[in-house]
């Protein structure tokens, strides 16, 4: 007889973390609810950290991640990034990145499927199931999920990893904000409804995959060029300019090439980003955003088809992340730029602490708000110190450091490199 059903709303990475995560528990009944009529991921390639590597070795994932890169773990000092300044006709590589233990690299939907392939049988999934609210019964120990189709279900606890439009912390905060204002906390009210919506951080990526017998066609047809082509134990590199920086790396055991660009405007952040949040555009607009950068970086990006432009946005920070027998995890709670490499890795966090805490022997229904506070304290301060450290990065990476002109202090660019040593040095 199962202690309580745990209801997963959300069938992407950190979902599918926590199905996996919480199945290890015999006594948990889980079911994962996808708005989608697949399990799929958007995105290209994602990092993984030593930190975040342990977790996924501790729930026995490693042997079907290792066949699926050609990129081994280590603990040891390694290269991690060459950082080159490539916003010129000549290139300059000004800084080699290393970091203890490997960032292993791999190819987003490689790694749902690995997911996926560990589900156990007793896991049920629902798909075409897409969340538009919830109610609890405090009383009870029930949550009542009401879909868009209709439909109906109940179970003893939601977690919400829906992402960043999350419909479980869009319902979450209008409680919170109801309780509040019933109390006459207005002010405090009307401070929940204003971190329902994400905002905008300013930077505009452009993301896409490039076959990489595709690059190498275009290096033997362009000798003169002397086109480096990424190989899977070759160190990557990151083609920086004012605001922008391109990271390229192999994917796939080495089969494509993860390419994306990110163009920071910080004068923007924080406002209205005017147009679709993601989108197939045209290569000459990724081309045009590049025009004077050097050949290789042009030769790389000349081999794109369709690159998608995404608005990259983030979820503000929140004091918890839990009402009642609700809680939030990964992008629904955090949601991070992409500059620290680390936004599926801090779900995987959340996702491995959360079925720790639940699976203890001590954890019932009576006492899931508490085992859920516990967990919402503990992971806050990592993930929101995440969050910044990757705006901070995002300046780094664009050649942006406070009392440095990047354009014409060529000798002293090191610092832009021993900054983000400094500020990548917790993900061990």
């Amino acid at each position: 007889m199962p202690k309580f059903h745990v209801a997963v709303c959300g069938g992407g990475i950190g979902g599918l973390a926590a199905a996996v995560a919480l199945s290890k528990y015999e006594d948990i009944e889980v079911s994962v609810f996808e708005a989608a009529k697949e399990f799929s991921e958007v995105g290209a390639g994602i990092g993984v950290w030593p930190r975040v590597w342990k977790i996924l070795a501790y729930l026995g994932l490693d042997d079907d991640l290792a066949r699926i890169s050609a990129t081994k773990p280590t603990h040891d000092e390694v290269d991690t990034f060459i950082f080159r300044k490539a916003d010129q006709p000549e290139g300059l590589d000004f800084y080699k990145l290393r970091s203890k233990g490997t960032l292993l690299r791999y190819h987003r939907p490689d790694v749902l499927q690995v997911l996926i392939d560990n589900l156990p049988a007793r896991c049920k999934t629902h798909f075409n199931r897409r969340l538009m609210t919830y109610m609890q019964d405090t009383k009870q120990g029930t949550v009542e999920l009401l879909f868009t189709d209709g439909t109906k279900e109940t179970c003893n606890l939601l977690i919400g990893s829906d992402g960043i439009k999350s419909a479980v912390r869009k319902t979450m905060l209008i409680d919170k904000s109801k309780a509040a204002a019933s109390q006459g906390r207005l002010k405090e009210a009307e401070e929940f409804l204003n971190l329902i919506e994400p905002t905008w951080t300013g930077i505009v990526a452009y993301r896409a995959l490039v076959p990489t017998e595709r690059l190498q066609a275009y290096k033997d047809a362009h000798p003169e060029l002397n086109i480096r082509i990424p190989q899977t134990k070759s160190t990557p590199i990151m083609y920086m300019g004012q605001h922008v920086n391109v990271v390229v790396y192999p994917i796939s055991s080495g089969k494509l090439i993860n390419v994306g660009a990110f163009h920071a405007k910080p004068h923007l952040e924080g406002t209205t980003f005017p147009g679709l949040w993601v989108e197939t555009i045209a290569n000459d607009e990724l081309l045009a955003a590049h025009e004077g950068w050097e050949p290789e970086l042009q030769a790389i990006l000349q081999c794109i088809d369709r690159p998608s432009r995404w608005a990259i946005h983030m979820a503000q920070p929140l004091k918890s992340w839990v009402h009642g027998n609700v809680c939030l995890l990964g992008d629904s709670a955090h949601a991070t730029s992409p500059q620290q490499a680390s936004g599926a890795g801090q779900a995987i966090e959340d996702a491995f602490l959360l079925a720790t805490l639940l699976g203890h022997r001590l954890t019932r229904l009576e006492n899931i708000n508490q085992v859920l506070n516990i967990y919402s304290d503990l992971r806050i301060p990592v993930a929101t110190e995440c969050q910044m450290r990757s705006l901070a990065n995002g300046h780094y990476f664009g050649l942006q450091l406070e009392g440095l002109d990047s354009t014409r202090e060529f000798d002293r660019l090191h610092e832009i490199g021993d900054a983000v040593v400094d500020n990548w040095n917790w993900s061990e």
